[in-house]
């Protein structure tokens, strides 16, 4: 009778399977992984945009004040209809307004250019691109008293989760929709 000696063929061959299962389920893992990386950094992109512009807004209370008519000021809204700022859209009358606003509607259009700038990746004269992918804003009032809504929206590479009554971009973005939105209120004291 002879020994045996090393492992057989047949063994050699479930370890390569049970291996490369294991890999393609590795492999599998950091695809979710990055999704989510890429997910999450939307998501405080858009928050940060949004949070910038709020604070800008409650530093603009005479144009707050000024904003309470449709298609006015930070009120970009008229009839339903809400002006959508970022991808794919060209906002040359709020970049460049004729004839040349006067304050406070001055200091508006240039946060609303701002905005519109950022969510396409430019900020300044840096050049800098980045960003969100498919990123849209809208900025209008709630019909509330001195009350804002910004809703930030992106085209997500997961599934995408939409807070209700956010329906900015909706039209362009129809699946896979991300967004996130935030509220401005202005406290009115003594009635002015």
């Amino acid at each position: 009778m002879t020994s045996q000696r090393g492992f057989s063929l047949l063994e050699i061959i479930i370890t390569m399977a049970i291996l490369a299962v294991g890999l393609l389920g590795l492999a599998g893992l950091q695809a979710r992984a990055i999704n989510a990386e890429t997910e999450s950094f939307s998501r405080a992109q858009a928050m940060m945009l949004a949070n910038a512009m709020a604070d800008r807004m409650n530093a603009n209370v005479a144009g707050i004040k000024a904003s309470t008519a449709a298609a006015t000021g930070y009120n970009q809204q008229s009839g339903g209809v809400k002006v959508v700022f970022g991808s794919g859209y060209n906002n040359a009358s709020v970049c460049s307004p004729s004839p040349a606003p006067t304050p406070p509607m001055d200091v508006i259009f240039d946060d609303l250019c701002d905005l519109d700038q950022a969510l396409k990746g430019s900020i300044g004269d840096s050049g800098a691109v980045g960003g969100m992918s498919g990123a849209r804003a809208c900025v209008f009032s709630t019909g509330t008293n001195n009350e804002f809504q910004i809703d930030v929206v992106w085209q997500s590479r997961d599934i995408g989760t939409v807070p209700a009554g956010n329906d900015c971009g909706s039209a362009v973005i129809t699946s896979r929709r991300s967004g996130v939105t935030r509220i401005v209120r202005l406290a009115v004291l003594n009635g002015t």
